[in-house]
């Protein structure tokens, strides 16, 4: 029996250490960023001091990292990942020469320490798949339209140079501050299928939820549809919060004369055109032949149907604000802050509705002052001597030297509800999330 011969040691780490130079000191790689089944991602400063990303070929499964050098594991893969260095340069030169504003841009690419880089853009955002777990209330029906519609741009422009992504996904598409789409890593991109390329196609990364069923089997052909099916799981994704049914288990049912373990869009999501819905459930039919075709298709079709309205999109928000008003009301009637029992009768809040007679006695004139529940307060110098009165009840009802410190305070509210209430009062978000990719 023929044994292989393990030519690695697993005492280095896989990826590389900040400070590292590339290219005669043209690059200083600073962190760390993600990897995936075929590169290593990092942020890096190049010789003008200006931020880039550099992408570094490593396929994980079949290569390893020894004094520096990436290698293949076995002496049997060695082909194997030879081949796969001489696609990532082949397709990194072809992404090098596209020029799209939905595209992330290749400044240089390279080959050392055994392996193949990219240098890229580096774009001061998050990927989709982070907004959908930490912002998703920032997805109304009109944003996630418009990006749909940026989105199609991408494909199509890429699509309309023979080059297939393989790799569509909400963590590879980055979303700026002004809400401007980039499609990025184009690690597994390639031509259209040739014999040459079938075996190394097996290799490369497949994601469960996006990636349809012909990416499974090596040696089947691919086409456009296929990162449209992509598309269509990332934009499920987007809507519904998680990714689709995995399109091997829904195949399987097919063949066992079951249902479909996909529910469709249409009919059952609102918010948005109904021709908008049932385009993303044609890109996620398991059979190729029966899904959109391609992007230019796919746009002309949601261009002619009516955009969310800013009214629809903002109802969701409303709502949140709504519960919050009535949580932050319910908080305060169970004694927070404070004790309701202590709080004069002038400061409670006003329970039901109010009969003709009591809306009459509230009635306000013009610069009359009120209290945070929008009481009137008619004589502010006995207002402010209850005030002191109710608090000096409250701090004999404790140890006297915590009474203040011991304040109860208001439960913490989720941090989407400050951007929730700029947006419905026609602001922006001033903080920004840290994470940036």
């Amino acid at each position: 029996m023929q044994t292989r011969q393990i030519i690695y040691d697993d005492s280095e780490t896989d990826e590389l250490a900040p400070g590292t130079s590339l290219l005669h000191g043209q690059y200083i790689v600073e962190r760390y960023l993600v990897r995936g089944g075929f590169g290593i991602t990092y942020l890096a400063r190049d010789s003008l001091d200006r931020r880039v990303v550099i992408k570094e070929c490593f396929p994980n499964t079949i290569c390893h990292r020894k004094d520096g050098q990436v290698a293949a594991r076995l002496r049997d893969q060695s082909k194997q990942f030879d081949a796969i260095c001489r696609h990532f340069l082949r397709e990194a030169r072809r992404l090098a020469r596209l020029s799209h504003p939905h595209i992330v841009g290749v400044h240089q690419v390279f080959e050392e320490n055994g392996t193949a880089y990219m240098a890229l853009d580096y774009l001061d955002g998050i990927d989709l798949l982070t907004v959908i777990e930490e912002e998703p209330e920032r997805l109304t029906p009109a944003l996630i339209h418009d990006l749909m519609m940026q989105a199609l741009k991408a494909v199509r422009y890429i699509h309309g140079k023979d080059i297939l992504h393989r790799d569509i996904s909400p963590d590879n598409f980055l979303l700026d501050w002004d809400n401007h789409l980039t499609l990025i890593d184009f690690g597994a991109a390639r031509e259209h299928m040739t014999k040459a390329h079938r075996a190394l196609s097996a290799l490369l990364a497949v994601k469960d939820g996006y990636s349809p069923q012909e990416f499974y089997i090596s040696g089947v052909g691919q086409t456009q549809a296929s990162d449209l099916y992509a598309l269509g799981a990332t934009f499920y994704h987007v809507i519904t919060g998680e990714a689709p049914p995995h399109s091997q288990d829904r195949l399987a049912a097919i063949a066992a004369d079951a249902a479909d373990p996909y529910l469709p869009l249409e009919g059952r999501i609102k918010g948005f055109g109904r021709t908008f819905l049932r385009m993303i459930d044609k890109a996620l039919e398991v059979f190729p032949e029966n899904r959109v075709q391609s992007a230019n298709d796919w746009l002309n079709e949601i261009e002619s149907d009516e955009p969310p309205s800013e009214d629809a999109a903002q109802s969701g928000i409303a709502e949140a604000i709504s519960q919050l008003v009535e949580d932050t009301n319910r908080d305060l009637e169970q004694g927070r802050p404070g004790d309701a029992r202590m709080r004069p009768a002038s400061l409670r809040p006003i329970r039901g509705p109010m009969t003709a007679r009591e809306m009459a006695g509230n009635r306000l004139e013009p610069g009359t002052p009120v209290d945070i529940f929008g009481n009137p307060i008619h004589d502010v110098e006995a207002w402010l001597k209850e005030q002191e009165r109710a608090l000096s009840e409250a701090e004999r009802a404790r140890c006297p030297a915590e009474a203040v410190a011991q304040q109860p305070r208001l439960p913490a509210r989720p941090r989407f509800l400050k951007s929730l209430i700029q947006r419905i009062a026609g602001g922006s978000a001033s903080a920004r999330p840290r994470r940036t990719v």
